[in-house]
């Protein structure tokens, strides 16, 4: 189906996925600049339910644990609540500036916003429940992508040309930013993922030629191999438990050791995978096809499982 996209998959196996439908308006009756999209959960048994139906709908996320999803939507992006059977209450939202969702954590939300210059942008971790918040990052730039880690010590934010550390009990003032790497403008490392340890980071590296999954180290400050000699056009993944790394190429998932890289298994599928993320628990894989073809991978066995949309 043209236009759907596979935005989360939780612990259950329940997939989230945006449908596209016509005929959109935004508040007041005015035309929508996007299109209505629909946000259907689909079980491990096949069993859809709409969550919700919100203009401009750019990503959505389900809160690890919970029956509850955050939503990205509208122009200028605003962040919204779903809980699974309830209304759409909003979390996050003004008329002059952008939020936009960067990750979740349990209970909070990870998202960036330029509430202070349309180009300069901050990262802020939100408590859902009482709406505390916390800038971590407040220092600008065109963040695109971060990444928290599981203790909540350590944010990773890759600007265009750069990519920094943000530590958020540092022992000297000059320890709160740090440079990680200099990045090319375009490719260098992303998919950026935290092992549980919070001391390593794991990213994608392109090459002009290659790619590969490396880890960087806080203490030591240096970057090691991990899966070597990938297609230039791969993607990939660090589970959330760091045991494994999901690779897509082409219509070809697969999966490698973290701490060796050695390669574990792989599955096919009908199309080239355009979407595709881990469970919470790390045991399976979402992912869909530019068949629109939507599937769930195990990742002890690369079993796929088809989901059909009702």
């Amino acid at each position: 189906m043209s236009g759907m996209r596979v935005l989360d998959v939780d612990e259950q196996e329940r997939v989230l996925i945006a449908l596209p439908t016509g005929g959109a308006r935004a508040a007041g009756g005015a035309p929508s600049t996007g299109g209505e999209v629909r946000l259907v959960e689909v079980d491990a048994k096949g069993k859809s339910r709409e969550l919700a139906a919100v203009a401009d709908a750019a990503a959505a996320r389900y809160l690890p644990g919970e029956r509850k999803v955050v939503v990205q939507h509208g122009t200028p992006a605003r962040l919204s609540l779903v809980k699974v059977g309830g209304k759409l209450t909003p979390l996050v939202g003004s008329d002059d500036h952008a939020n936009e969702l960067l990750g979740v954590l349990p209970g909070r939300i990870v998202y960036r916003t330029n509430r202070k210059h349309r180009l300069l942008y901050s990262v802020v971790i939100r408590n859902v429940l009482v709406g505390e918040e916390q800038a971590v990052y407040d220092r600008g730039g065109a963040v695109i992508e971060s990444a928290v880690s599981p203790n909540s010590r350590y944010i990773a934010i890759r600007l265009p040309r750069k990519l920094l550390l943000v530590d958020t009990m540092p022992v000297t003032e000059d320890d709160h930013v740090r440079l990680i790497s200099a990045e090319p403008a375009t490719r260098g490392r992303v998919n950026l993922s935290w092992l549980p340890d919070s001391a390593r980071l794991t990213a994608v590296e392109y090459e002009p030629e290659s790619a590969r999954v490396v880890r960087f180290d806080v203490a030591s400050e240096s970057w090691h191999p991990l899966v070597v000699s990938l297609d230039p056009a791969a993607r990939g993944w660090t589970a959330p438990d760091g045991r494994r790394v999901a690779v897509a190429v082409g219509n070809e998932l697969s999966l490698y050791q973290t701490d060796n890289g050695r390669f574990l298994r792989s599955t096919t599928v009908d199309g080239e995978i355009e979407d595709f993320r881990w469970s919470p628990d790390s045991r399976a894989i979402a992912l869909r096809t530019t068949t629109g073809h939507v599937a769930v991978v195990r990742a002890e066995s690369a079993a796929t499982r088809l989901v059909q949309l009702g």
